[in-house]
């Protein structure tokens, strides 16, 4: 197999910002394939890489949340074939290092350093070329081509009754809330949980909170028409955003006990403080955002210990096990990404998808529609 010819929104810096380049993905090697990416997610982690932010030298290709077709398959693939339809979570375990070999995919050191911070595949070759050789790297899953070589190991096979493109919103936010809700809160039915902050993540953490059970789901937000939204994916109260009126409904949502479970989504200083002031006695606070700042957060550490909180943070899940099994929940129907996306973006117009995701502007998600009309 030879390389494949393809174009990819190449970041180039923080001044010079996105442009499609015409780009070589190289042939699938060993255990990988190669993918016709249908759509890219524009989620607010890249936001930050554009902003200057990410670890991977440019030039590189960023978009991490991605669905497509599988067009070619490397040596030793049986698991997929061409024409497969799947999607791609946005960590990619090696599934040989220490910690993968005993399902910790979300620790797995060879995708950190190689595929996050090197910006090279799994074994260390290129993951993109301009066509005088020049190396691209890729930025995690460098998902924002039309093309993109990736381990088996990162996919699943889509729902049938999910639009393709949709789906690829499920590689980032639906993973994130699947390893919050499921693996770090452990949220059990019956118990009430609180969600601050409803964007894509939130409002898969509120869908997946009342498939799971609870008893109670409150959506913080400070935008109402989000908080509006959020009512769609099974939010029983809402709360705008402001710690009196939080406290207030989360307190006479419980009879004075405080949440079981409040979930951080956006992971700052205030939405942490916020967090911890509406857990009850005993109750968790998963923190899943990384909202792109070093400034560090504080707690009150007096209630923290007398009313024995846990406070957990939460990267996202366990690809192999977890995305198949979010994909299983969105096929019975708790979670449809559609309802996630507000907003669709040709491929040439990827830099205006982050702009206004940066601006707020979008609610849930921007979907990037890269080759959707053609698979």
């Amino acid at each position: 197999m030879t390389a494949t010819p393809t174009r990819a929104a190449v970041f180039r810096g923080k001044d010079a910002g996105l442009r499609i380049e015409d780009v070589l993905v190289p042939a699938p090697g060993p255990g990988e394939v190669l993918l016709r990416v249908a759509a890219c997610g524009a989620c607010h982690s890249d936001v930050h890489k554009l902003e200057g932010h990410g670890t991977v030298p440019v030039p590189n290709v960023l978009g991490h949340e991605i669905a497509g077709v599988v067009e070619q398959v490397g040596p030793g693939v049986d698991a997929f074939a061409p024409g497969d339809r799947v999607v791609c979570g946005f960590l990619v375990p090696c599934g040989e290092c220490t910690d993968c070999a005993r399902g910790r995919d979300d620790d797995c050191l060879v995708f950190r350093r190689r595929m996050q911070t090197e910006g090279v595949s799994l074994r260390g070759g290129p993951r993109f070329l301009l066509p005088d050789g020049t190396q691209v790297r890729g930025s995690g899953v460098g998902g924002l081509a039309e093309h993109t070589a990736l381990p088996v190991t990162a996919l699943a096979a889509a729902p049938d009754r999910v639009r393709l493109a949709d789906a690829a919103v499920l590689g980032c936010a639906g993973l994130t809330a699947y390893g919050a809700v499921y693996r770090s809160a452990q949220l059990e039915p019956g118990e009430t949980a609180v969600v601050i902050a409803v964007g894509g993540v939130g409002l898969c953490v509120t869908a997946l909170a009342a498939h799971r059970g609870a008893g109670q789901v409150i959506t913080v937000d400070l935008r109402p028409e989000a908080l509006e939204v959020s009512k769609r994916f099974g939010a029983t109260r809402t709360a705008h955003g402001t710690a009196d009126d939080v406290r207030d409904a989360v307190l006479a949502a419980t009879d004075g006990r405080g949440a079981d479970v409040v979930f951080d989504t956006i992971g700052t200083a205030a939405t942490l403080r916020q967090a911890v002031g509406l857990a009850g006695v005993g109750g968790r606070v998963v923190v899943s955002g990384l909202a792109g700042t070093d400034a560090p957060g504080e707690i009150d550490l007096v209630p923290f210990v007398r009313r024995r909180l846990r406070l957990v943070g939460s990267y996202a899940a366990r690809t192999r096990r977890d995305l198949p099994a979010l994909l299983d929940v969105v096929a019975d129907g708790a979670l449809d990404p559609a309802d996630l996306i507000s907003a669709h973006y040709p491929f040439d117009a990827a830099a205006d998808a982050y702009a206004a995701t940066a601006s707020g502007g979008v609610l849930g998600r921007a979907l990037i529609e890269i080759g959707a009309d053609r698979v």
